[in-house]
């Protein structure tokens, strides 16, 4: 008993150290408040992307993106190695917001794993990827996903890190082959 008094007055002590209202929002990084900031995690990878642009149903420009939303991503992008004619995705999340110490950083969101393993020719619709330059016209819908999509908060700051793997026939080591971190407002 005597633990949890001290365990209580403890937490109450450091609260009041920090008041809540230190966990202010963060300012948006990187222009994210007006568009996409994007990048590839390294420079060695199969795939470049060098541009990504979001389209309502509709073909008109969307941003910030609403995930519960259908939308189409255009992308331009070069594979530098062979045909790819399967592959899957594992998408991680990070909300940009203050931390204890009250300073703003990229901080994981719990996926519980749902975002892993995605099939990306069947989810996209874009199978083969040959080899060269590609213009993808990508419709999404991610319905499915809405148990985590109902867990972000709007107007906020997000980060994706969307690492795909090479999935073809014969291919067993499952080489990760694209990287990119696309920071974006969801609304």
């Amino acid at each position: 008993m005597l633990r949890v008094f001290l365990g209580a007055a403890l937490l109450a002590t450091s609260l009041h150290a920090f008041p809540v209202e230190n966990l202010a929002d963060c300012p948006f990084p990187n222009g994210t408040d007006k568009a996409i900031h994007s990048y590839m995690c390294s420079s060695n990878e199969q795939f470049s992307i060098t541009d990504i642009q979001t389209l309502d149903k509709n073909g008109k420009p969307l941003y910030p993106i609403d995930p519960r939303q259908e939308f189409i991503l255009n992308l331009t992008t070069y594979n530098h190695g062979p045909q790819i004619d399967d592959n899957h995705v594992n998408v991680k999340i990070n909300q940009y917001k203050s931390g204890w110490s009250g300073d703003c950083s990229w901080q994981a969101i719990p996926t519980f794993g749902l975002l892993n393993g995605i099939d990306g020719c069947q989810f996209a619709h874009n199978c083969p990827l040959t080899s060269g330059p590609l213009f993808l016209i990508l419709p999404l819908d991610l319905s499915q996903f809405s148990a985590i999509i109902n867990m972000l908060a709007a107007y906020k700051p997000y980060e994706l890190e969307i690492r795909m793997f090479n999935y073809n026939a014969g291919n067993t080591a499952h080489e990760e082959i694209a990287c990119v971190m696309a920071q974006v407002e969801l609304s």
